[in-house]
C-alpha cells in the first residue's frame, strides 16, 4: 500500500481517481477474461460507473476541493469520500459478479439507477457544501408557551 500512495503522491484528485478506475479495468479484464465472462455486459458495467466519476471530476474541476486527496494524510472531502466508497462497492460487487458468472448487464442497470442520488448530491457540494448548510440550520429555540391538549 505505501508503493500505491508514494505513486500517487504528485498526482491530482482527478488524475487519481482516473488512474485507479484504469487499473481496474485493466485487472477486472484480465479476472474477467480468465473467468470467461462476457465483455459486452463488462462494458456496460463499467459505463454505470461513468456518471458517478465524471460528476466527482467535474465538480473538482468546478470547485476544488482545499482538503487533501485520499491518497495523502489529512481531511478528506465528502464528495471524494462518496466517490470512492462507490468505487469500492462497485468493484466489490463487480467480482462477486463475474465470480458467480451474473449478468453484468442487470447490475449495470442496477447502479445507473442510484446515480441520480449520489451524482446530484456530488454535484450540489459544488454550490453548496453540506458544512455551510450545517452552519445554517440552527436547532429552534424551546418554546415558551406549553401547549394544552
Amino acid at each position: 500500500m505505501k508503493k500505491i500512495k508514494e505513486f500517487f503522491n504528485n498526482f491530482g484528485k482527478r488524475e487519481e481517481l482516473v488512474y485507479i478506475v484504469v487499473l481496474l479495468w485493466i485487472s477486472m479484464g484480465v479476472y474477467a477474461a480468465i473467468k470467461g465472462a462476457n465483455f459486452s455486459q463488462l462494458a456496460a458495467y463499467f459505463g454505470s460507473l461513468t456518471a458517478y466519476v465524471a460528476t466527482y471530476i467535474w465538480s473538482e474541476s468546478k470547485r476544488p476541493s482545499e482538503k487533501t486527496g485520499i491518497m495523502k494524510v489529512g481531511p478528506n472531502s465528502r464528495r471524494e469520500v462518496m466517490i470512492y466508497a462507490m468505487v469500492v462497492l462497485w468493484t466489490i460487487v463487480g467480482i462477486v459478479a463475474i465470480w458467480y458468472d451474473i449478468n453484468l448487464n442487470d447490475l449495470a442497470v442496477y447502479f445507473v439507477s442510484l446515480t441520480g442520488f449520489v451524482a446530484s448530491w456530488i454535484a450540489g457540494e459544488v454550490y453548496k457544501p453540506q458544512d455551510q448548510i450545517k452552519k445554517v440550520q440552527r436547532p429552534m429555540p424551546p418554546s415558551s408557551k406549553n401547549i394544552e391538549v
